[in-house]
């Protein structure tokens, strides 16, 4: 074992010790199943075994806190799964492990990254190759260790049944993600789905938020900002500037929202109603292409934001455009006398020839309750030769039968399908 990893393994042993010392962290969400105990480390033998029944190399620092710190028992929501139990159902399938996880770091992906990048639901379908869930932060929400992939050794946040697509989290690999549990634990965190703000410290955050060429990343450094014990005035002031100053109309409504939502400085909360508000309305229509999700977020999209979006000629931005309608159009029973205008924007999406296009079209068919279109997907269903279409429409066509008793989430598998991946992927 080289120096430096020995010397990391030292500090998160002897952090693990403080924190046990600690009695007001044993109150601390998921802590109360382990209390910063780990399980015994795994034998070398054990880790070899599993590694070759699953024709895969563990990345080398989960490999190495498992047989040298411990398998399983302390860590970051309900504790770390042992590893014997981590492929019990959620990698069943032979195979599973050996095969590339495409996601990368960057962004967080959208609703549609299971049309984007998994199988269609089918009785064979494997969900999420490549990658093992280690940790459930409670209901749906999981990480996920990228054993094999261009993100590999990266940890995956990801909620199953809710509207938040994969984010590979910042972290170089798990070590670094496991002692940044420990230092956030002891320096004050509301520790409820860990991993999601950037792992830096203030000022770095700031640097981010001003500076950084990705406006995802500039505005994760926002919220993290915002989740910090105690924020600074330089924070801030470097809040209250992009919500004026960004050059990107998302990052200057979300950061609005999100200023006018806090509880933790009543003085620094904006008037809803502000000219910054407007102002930010305003600079999102004017941008090109134009600020959908901005618009989405301040609660006043409209048809006339999305239409012209859906005839840009361009794949990518018609798309998003279908995908913001199904999603986040601000929907109301006032708005009821747009149900012509609707009609006729989910028949071309139904009849575009992108099959994620017509996924979306299925989607805006049911959000607004299009039921006098289910003739048309009925017909549809004869001829449609995308697997993940056909599972929206019957997604669509049975919702109702759902209803009494499942959330009805257009983004989630059918919950009454026995290929339903949430069904199986928590594995403890």
């Amino acid at each position: 074992m080289a120096v430096d990893e020995d010397v990391r393994l030292g500090r998160i042993a002897d952090k693990l010790a403080m924190a046990r010392a600690m009695p007001e962290l044993l109150t601390a969400f998921g802590v109360e199943g382990h209390e910063f105990v780990l399980e015994p480390p795994a034998t070398e033998a054990a880790v070899s075994a599993f590694e070759a029944r699953h024709e895969v190399a563990l990345p080398a620092a989960y490999r190495l806190f498992l047989t040298e710190l411990g398998d399983g028992g302390a860590g970051p929501g309900y504790g770390l799964g042992r590893l014997a139990a981590l492929c019990d159902r959620s990698c069943h399938h032979p195979g599973h492990l050996a095969q590339a996880s495409p996601y990368l770091p960057g962004r967080r992906y959208l609703d549609d990254w299971e049309q984007r990048h998994e199988d269609p639901p089918s009785p064979d379908r494997l969900f999420m190759p490549g990658t093992l869930q280690i940790v459930s932060h409670g209901c749906s929400l999981a990480t996920r260790l990228v054993v094999t992939g261009p993100a590999r050794g990266r940890l995956i946040n990801l909620d199953y049944d809710g509207p938040l697509g994969p984010y590979v989290v910042e972290d170089a690999d798990f070590l670094t993600w496991y002692e940044r549990w420990l230092d956030e634990l002891v320096a004050g965190f509301d520790m409820g789905w860990f991993g999601e703000r950037l792992p830096l410290d203030q000022p770095d955050l700031i640097t981010v938020l001003t500076d950084d060429p990705s406006p995802h990343r500039r505005l994760r450094a926002g919220e993290s900002l915002m989740q910090q014990p105690k924020i600074g005035e330089a924070a801030w002031t470097a809040l209250a500037h992009a919500v004026t100053a960004d050059p990107d109309p998302t990052v200057r409504a979300a950061l609005l929202h999100d200023l006018t939502e806090q509880r933790r400085d009543e003085r620094r909360r904006p008037d809803p109603a502000s000219a910054d508000a407007n102002e930010v309305a305003r600079y999102a229509r004017s941008c090109d292409p134009p600020g959908l999700e901005a618009l989405a977020i301040q609660r006043v999209l409209t048809l006339d934001d999305i239409v012209p979006e859906l005839d840009s000629g361009d794949l990518e931005r018609s798309r998003y455009a279908a995908y913001i309608l199904g999603r986040d159009f601000p929907w109301t029973s006032q708005e009821k006398v747009l149900q012509e205008l609707l009609d006729s924007v989910a028949r071309r999406l139904l009849a575009d020839p992108d099959p994620l296009t017509r996924s979306h079209g299925v989607v805006v068919v049911n959000r607004f309750d299009l039921d006098h279109l289910h003739p048309m997907l009925r017909e549809s269903q004869e001829c449609e030769s995308d697997p993940w279409v056909l599972h929206y429409i019957d997604w669509c066509l049975t919702r109702k039968a759902r209803l009494a008793a499942y959330s009805d989430d257009p983004w989630a598998a059918d919950p009454l399908a026995s290929s339903n991946p949430w069904e199986s992927a928590p594995p403890f």
